[in-house]
């Protein structure tokens, strides 16, 4: 087993671990993501970064879309003919999901569950951001923004997005707390039919004229809001706080000209990486925690030349 040719010096003290503990050859892992969006991209590029620090051999498969659940089970069973020893899935429906995964399980394949959650009891770990504190940490700013009584608009994910919906209900009850008098209108959903987020945006507006504040609970109704709020001269007037991942530019600029008052950033990467790392550790016999926290960051004007999240610029 050689070590990779270009690493860092956490990859290369991975490798000399295993090499001076005995392992052999590591195990094959399976990973199946919820789709092929950018977001998914960067977490199979976490895994198969951890893949090769650790010598393993990672196997990646997804399907193009979240609502594709019946091709993610045929994927599943793809990698269980594979004969890997672990697998790492983040389920497109928890329920739907639940059955063929602890199928797997039961054939001694140890399953490590990242980001959404999967019903039942068939997964060794789960790794993942703690959505529900990310969904109140949005929603506790947001009242802060505003005043009681104010009509507040949750723009939703999908209808079947564990994560997202974890964010939501966190999202939901602090504003509720926060704001007794209020209307929280949730009953649009930005990602339920792809290319129609622009549209879904624009809803809000026209069913809800009197909204003073939104908080969008996924990125591609983020990034759609940003644009309808320019496009109807709201940005900068009407709190705006979204959830995404990592850094980009324009969401930056968003940031540093008021027409966002904050980015909730995941780190997919981590996700990824750590979910590979703790595969390969399962299926050699160890043992690890049942739920892993990756952590989130809460991107604001104050914060957004911090080193840190600079550097998440270019991740």
């Amino acid at each position: 087993m050689k070590p990779p040719l270009a690493c860092s010096f956490r990859q290369l003290a991975l490798f000399l671990l295993a090499a001076a503990c005995g392992y052999g050859a590591p195990p094959k892992v399976g990973v199946l993501l919820k789709s092929r969006s950018s977001f998914w991209n960067v977490v199979e590029k976490g895994a198969l970064e951890a893949g090769a620090a650790l010598g393993a051999e990672v196997v990646v498969k997804a399907p193009l879309s979240e609502s594709d659940i019946g091709v993610q089970i045929q994927l599943l069973n793809a990698l269980v003919r594979l004969d890997v020893q672990a697998i790492v899935i983040s389920p497109d429906h928890k329920d739907a999901l639940a059955a063929p995964v602890a199928a797997a399980a039961a054939q001694g394949i140890k399953i490590v569950v990242i980001d959404s959650e999967l019903a039942g009891d068939a997964a060794h770990v789960f790794i993942g951001t703690d959505q529900r504190k990310a969904g109140e940490a949005a929603g506790a700013l947001l009242a802060k923004l505003l005043r009681d009584g104010d009509d507040v608009v949750l723009l939703k994910h999908n209808q079947t997005g564990g994560a997202t919906e974890q964010r939501e209900i966190g999202a939901a009850a602090k504003l509720r707390s926060g704001l007794p008098h209020s209307a929280i209108h949730g009953d649009i959903y930005a990602g339920s039919e792809p290319g129609t987020e622009l549209q879904k945006a624009e809803l809000v507006f026209s069913k809800y004229p009197r909204a003073k504040g939104v908080l969008s609970s996924g990125t591609p109704g983020t990034m759609a809001m940003l644009k309808v709020l320019a496009t109807r001269g709201l940005a900068g007037k009407i709190p705006f706080i979204g959830f995404g991942y990592n850094l980009d530019p324009e969401v930056a600029a968003a940031l540093e000209s008021g027409a966002l008052q904050a980015w909730i950033a995941q780190q997919p990467k981590d996700v990824g990486y750590q979910g590979v790392e703790t595969a390969v550790a399962l299926a050699r016999g160890e043992t690890r925690p049942p739920a892993i926290y990756v952590d989130f960051i809460v991107i604001t004007k104050d914060n957004l030349k911090e080193p840190r999240v600079q550097a998440l610029l270019h991740l």
